[in-house]
């Protein structure tokens, strides 16, 4: 894999829809595109759901769940994949704006990026 050009590496990521800087570097869009392939199989954080059930009398707050992946450049273009739970632990001041943005094709992506988990 670390034989690719940065045009075929930003190649892959084109046709996997992975957004990406213009000015990154070989082994930053490389990190990215092998994210993306060994991150497929991971499960969103159950962490959050479990310090749920303690607090049931506290009105539950709304999940999210990314369903495809994306760079988030309001989160220091921090990277999601399909399956994360959004927003992440770092970053749960997210405001109810960009929670719409996300969960519309009213985006940069123009697709739906998270829904709401049950």
């Amino acid at each position: 894999m670390s034989k690719l050009t940065i045009p075929e590496i930003k190649k892959q990521l084109e046709e996997k829809n992975i957004e990406y800087k213009s000015n990154m570097k070989q082994d930053e869009l490389l990190k990215l595109l092998n994210g993306e392939q060994g991150k497929k199989s991971s499960e969103p954080d159950t962490s959050a759901e479990e310090e749920n059930n303690e607090t049931k009398e506290e009105a539950k707050p709304k999940r999210y769940v990314v369903v495809h992946d994306f760079k988030d450049l309001e989160d220091n273009g921090f990277v999601y994949f399909k399956g994360d739970p959004f927003p992440r632990k770092e970053n749960k001041d997210v405001e109810e704006e960009r929670i719409k943005e996300l969960s519309s094709i009213k985006n940069k992506r123009n697709r739906v990026l998270i829904r709401e988990q049950d």
